[in-house]
């Protein structure tokens, strides 16, 4: 659930605080008073894209954080995220001078697909005419999976399709690599000679550079050398004075262990001396070991700039592909025919799986339609009929191998047709209604916001709109945008968005209404800006309802 929003600086709201409260919050407001700029902000702290925003150097920017309650089955997002995982997940959204936005989860900055992705999973936002449901067959598939309790057979479903996509890729690669004419061939094959007979080893370039230096300064190094020696072992050297020093630092007690110190710089000394005697007696001027060996760096390095390589690791891949492709190429037919019994075998399992996952919604499909008509009854559309309707096709897409639709009629002896075709924005708000009131208890996304979905309703039809809000609010968070005072009477808590006009600018607030200030609220509700006793005593009736 959301537990807080703090806006500042967007559009009419500057500094504008809000706390949630888990049940029903209702929020009314005057037209233009800036109900939809806080629905907005919402919007954008969970992933929306900037577009209510005018450039302006001399505002500062936008700051939208939201704190979010979190349950432990979400854990899995932020560890697939790199998230640090909070009970209390702090969510922000800055937008600079230029409308360019940055986006933060629990203070680590994210991708807007990462938020929009967090968004989806904690808050879902319906507006009348916005609805995803009603429009686009993947939320309808998941509204389904989610009543048929399916979303397993989907999983092991997508598993498979999966796995079959891969095989079909490889079946493509096959096909292509044996469609390669006898000119490709040998092509082919004269690249794969040349690399396999460069004989390639790891690090050669490195191995062969270090060699070719050594052999090219074989008399700077023994003069290095030969000088070091010098220093280490004349009368005047390093290991004489180190010796020195050793002896006079043992005259003495008070020095400790500098004596044992000075002694392990001696023995490292010595080792120094007898590596570089090891490198002095290998040296050797070898011209012709030195041509061969530029020889080979050049055969390397002119086999990387053929095929644009920057290391060997990367040419003796290369070759292996050629490999591949050469054998794949040679046993062409025989290829073929395993990669098809695969694939054939593998479709067979990805029918069953459809099936399978099929079979769990249609049971679903008849319950479904009954509850939907039932409360559609209940809220005015005696003849309302309902219908989901699952096709067969011979596509398998991700979610399965049926197509999906929602029907609708709202009249006696009316032919179904597709709800967004059909229904008017009355209908579709009471659809929608009802079908979140089925789903509300089996729902994964515990805060729900409702954008005057009541638009179109009104007196009876608006008062029951409202019970059964109420209703749902007991395992969801709820939050509905109204006009209605038949909707706004029956919430437990009643945000008003204040709007204030100064003389050089204009502001909006969000106030938490007391008992009398809820009732005069829900009286200019009813009868507008002119207030009468009745309007007052309706008030106080709806709110003791």
């Amino acid at each position: 659930m959301i537990k807080s929003l703090l806006i500042c600086n967007y559009a009419l709201l500057k500094n504008v605080s809000i706390n949630f409260t888990n049940g029903f919050t209702v929020v009314s407001g005057e037209t233009g008073a800036g109900k939809s700029i806080m629905l907005d902000a919402l919007s954008l702290l969970l992933g929306k894209r900037v577009e209510r925003f005018s450039e302006n150097e001399n505002i500062p920017k936008s700051i939208i954080e939201g704190v979010f309650t979190i349950d432990n089955s979400q854990k899995r997002f932020f560890t697939d995220n790199d998230l640090d995982f909070e009970t209390e997940t702090v969510v922000r959204r800055e937008i600079n001078q230029k409308g360019k936005s940055r986006a933060f989860i629990n203070d680590t900055p994210v991708l807007l697909q990462v938020l929009i992705a967090f968004g989806k999973k904690i808050l879902e936002i319906y507006a009348q005419h916005q609805s995803v449901l009603f429009k686009d067959e993947d939320a309808q598939f998941k509204l389904i999976d989610q009543l048929a309790k399916s979303e397993k057979e989907l999983t092991n479903y997508q598993h498979e399709l999966k796995f079959y996509s891969i095989l079909k890729t490889e079946l493509s690669v096959i096909k292509k690599l044996g469609s390669l004419s006898v000119n490709e061939l040998e092509f082919l094959q004269f690249q794969y000679d040349e690399l396999d007979a460069a004989n390639l080893t790891l690090n050669e370039t490195v191995e062969l550079e270090q060699q070719i230096a050594l052999l090219e300064n074989v008399d700077g190094i023994a003069s290095a050398i030969a000088e070091s020696e010098q220093h280490f072992n004349n009368e005047q050297g390093v290991l004489s004075s180190l010796s020195s020093i050793k002896r006079r630092l043992l005259e003495f007690d008070s020095f400790n262990d500098l004596p044992e110190r000075m002694e392990s710089l001696i023995i490292e000394s010595n080792d120094i001396i007898a590596e570089l005697s090891d490198i002095n007696n290998k040296l050797e001027a070898d011209p012709e070991q030195l041509l061969k060996l530029n020889n080979r760096l050049d055969l390397l390095n002119n086999l990387l700039q053929k095929h644009r390589k920057q290391f060997i690791e990367e040419l003796i891949d290369f070759k292996n592909e050629i490999e591949d492709k050469i054998n794949i190429s040679a046993s062409f037919e025989l290829q073929l025919t395993a990669k098809q019994k695969e694939i054939a075998k593998q479709f067979e399992v990805l029918k069953m799986t459809a099936t399978i996952l099929n079979d769990k919604r249609v049971k679903v499909l008849p319950k479904l339609k009954r509850e939907i008509q039932q409360h559609l009854q209940h809220l005015g559309m005696p003849y309302a009929q309902f219908e989901v309707v699952l096709t067969s096709t011979e596509t398998y897409h991700q979610f399965g191998n049926t197509e999906i639709l929602f029907l609708f009629s709202a009249n006696k002896g009316g032919a179904l047709q597709e709800v967004d075709k059909v229904a008017s924005g009355g209908e579709l708000s009471r659809l929608m209604l009802a079908i979140k009131y089925i789903t509300a208890q089996s729902s994964k996304i515990n805060t729900l916001v409702f954008d005057e979905i009541d638009t179109g309703v009104s007196g009876e039809i608006a008062s029951l709109m409202g019970d059964m809000m109420l209703e749902i609010s007991k395992t969801n968070q709820l939050i509905a945008i109204s006009h209605l005072p038949q909707i706004a009477s029956k919430a437990n808590v009643h945000l008003k968005v204040v709007k204030t006009v100064n003389k050089n600018n204009t502001i909006s607030d969000v106030v938490v209404l007391n008992k009398e200030e809820r009732i005069e609220e829900i009286a200019k509700l009813l009868s507008g800006k002119k207030l009468t006793k009745a309007a007052f005593d309706n008030a106080v009736e709806l709110l003791n309802q």
